[in-house]
């Protein structure tokens, strides 16, 4: 329970910029699963990882937070890197996996369990209690990747923009069950890292700063991994031209993302930010439709099990937030 006008003032701040950097991180999504029909997920890390460095370095330049670097401590300096690492490396590749699997609609609900063990560890580690709405949320954000399961195999012959040419139904084939593992892995990475990143920003609420270690500790390890790891050089300068735009606007929506992620966290709960940023379902669904109908799971089963998780992060956003 928030205890203050000022505090309230905060979280609702916090929640608007979760809510704005889940339509970004959709529609990163939407551009992502364009982008890698021309390549792999390491080449798409390769373009988006390294391309928030600079980007973060602007923001917290322009912000000021830059010459305030000197104010975190080193904990926090630590939490910011283990979460970069966590998150621009291990989730970001295992959700790209995912995404060239499934499809970003399909893969989507999946990885709404990121939320679930975002908000155990919340309650774990920063003492948030749950309650019987919250829970019945929680309940639904499960519900929702079962119906997609289900009905993934089932992808209809008459796709969202009409009837798909034999030609078009060759182009993307979802591989279930390894699209299904990806997005558990992306998931853990995802689910741990608000809460570092809110540990993090305690007591002085530097997120851009936050960010740019972030990012710097992510691209180092990337980099390292593509120096060392045989063949990865050259699979990387043989990256398809095609793909290389979808890249490198997928790597600036994320980074927009991040920040207001960051942000959000600065001012509010990991339980009102995680819950929120969940309806990143509906700008995937969205921006898939315009952007990659021919290349999505995209039938009445899975767009159920789309809405179900949507409805359960809208039930646990209320929850916090009120």
């Amino acid at each position: 329970m928030l205890r203050s006008p000022l505090a309230r003032k905060g979280c609702a701040i916090g929640a608007l910029l979760a809510f704005v950097s889940a339509v970004l991180y959709g529609t990163n999504s939407a551009c992502l699963r364009r982008g890698v029909l021309h390549g792999s997920a390491s080449q798409a890390m390769s373009i988006t990882v390294p391309l928030g460095v600079p980007l973060f370095l602007l923001a917290a330049l322009l912000s000021g937070q830059l010459f305030r670097y000197g104010q975190l401590p080193a904990r926090s300096l630590s939490l910011f890197a283990v979460a970069g690492i966590l998150h621009f490396v291990w989730g970001r590749y295992w959700n790209y996996r995912a995404t060239m699997s499934l499809g970003s609609v399909g893969a989507g609900p999946i990885q709404q369990l990121q939320m679930l063990i975002a908000v155990a560890l919340a309650v774990i580690f920063l003492h948030e209690r749950l309650t019987a709405l919250k829970i019945t949320g929680i309940l639904l954000i499960i519900v929702g990747p079962v119906i997609v399961v289900l009905n993934a195999k089932r992808r209809s012959s008459a796709g969202v923009g009409g009837p798909l040419t034999p030609d078009e139904r060759s182009k993307f084939r979802p591989q279930l069950l390894a699209g299904y593992g990806y997005s558990l892995l992306a998931a853990i990475g995802y689910g741990i890292t608000p809460v570092l990143i809110r540990a993090g920003l305690r007591g002085n609420n530097l997120g851009l700063a936050g960010g740019l270690v972030a990012y710097i500790a992510a691209s180092v390890v990337l980099m390292v991994f593509t120096l060392l790891a045989p063949g990865q050089i050259h699979h990387v300068r043989s990256m398809d031209r095609a793909g290389v735009p979808w890249y490198l606007l997928s790597g600036v929506l994320v980074f927009l993302a991040q920040m207001l992620r960051f942000l959000a966290l600065g001012l509010a709960p990991v339980t009102v930010v995680s819950p929120i940023q969940r309806l990143s379902l509906v700008a995937r669904v969205i921006a898939g439709y315009f952007i990659n109908r021919r290349h999505e799971l995209l039938n009445a089963g899975v767009l159920a099990g789309v809405g179900v998780s949507l409805l359960g992060s809208a039930i646990l956003g209320f929850a916090y937030a009120r």
